[in-house]
């Protein structure tokens, strides 16, 4: 029979402890169990805050990794903060790069009124050192054509791919500033796969300098 009085707080403080003793034989283990492996809130907070944010996980700032902003692990690991490695990888995007060498036969394009944030300079064929490429980026040998020039002269891109085509590293900048040139890009494309060139089209001199300065990174 129960003899606790419900109204009495000292009598059911009685009963709580008389309960704890009489369950204390059979829980003391289980209990000391439960509260070894249970983490108060505070401490899963600290564990979270204390454990390293991989370089493709959801970090600091929210920041999401992919295929357009990918890192270094490296870079990642010397970086304090994501801010510290945006800064340093900011940094080595606008940096000079080589030194890109211009053919002496472009000194009236417009596209080096746009080269702002590369490094370049003129270079000239010899009768030793004859010069095939306009630029030279990174050891990859750059074209570059206007769809107005080519239709004035059409032949002008195939003779001088052709020193050239022996190498599978060129490029041809290839500017369409005219319309009607749905034709002509087909050709231009069937020239550059069979001569072992990768086909950038710009739609001005601004877009066409942002290839080289991009290619000089």
């Amino acid at each position: 029979m129960n003899n606790t009085d419900p109204t009495s707080f000292e009598s059911i403080l009685a009963g709580v402890a008389k309960l704890r003793k009489e369950k204390s034989g059979t829980d003391n283990a289980g209990s000391q169990s439960q509260v070894k492996d249970t983490v108060l809130p505070s401490q899963h907070q600290k564990l979270q805050q204390q454990q390293p944010q991989a370089p493709g996980s959801i970090g600091q700032n929210n920041r999401v990794i992919n295929t357009f902003n990918q890192q270094n692990p490296k870079e990642w690991a010397n970086a304090k903060t994501t801010d510290d490695y945006n800064r340093k990888r900011s940094f080595k995007s606008i940096g000079p790069g080589k030194t890109v060498l211009v053919n002496t036969t472009q000194k009236e394009n417009p596209v080096l009124n746009h080269l702002k944030s590369t490094n370049w300079k003129y270079v000239s064929s010899t009768g030793i050192n004859k010069i095939f490429y306009d630029y030279l980026v990174r050891g990859r040998s750059v074209l570059f054509l206007t769809l107005t020039y080519h239709k004035l002269y059409v032949d002008y891109i195939s003779r001088r791919m052709q020193p050239l085509s022996k190498n599978e590293n060129n490029i041809l900048i290839f500017v369409v500033d005219d319309n009607n040139s749905e034709d002509t890009l087909n050709d231009i494309t069937k020239l550059c796969m069979f001569n072992g060139f990768t086909l950038l089209l710009a739609f001005n001199f601004e877009q066409a300098a942002k290839y080289i300065e991009y290619l000089d990174l």
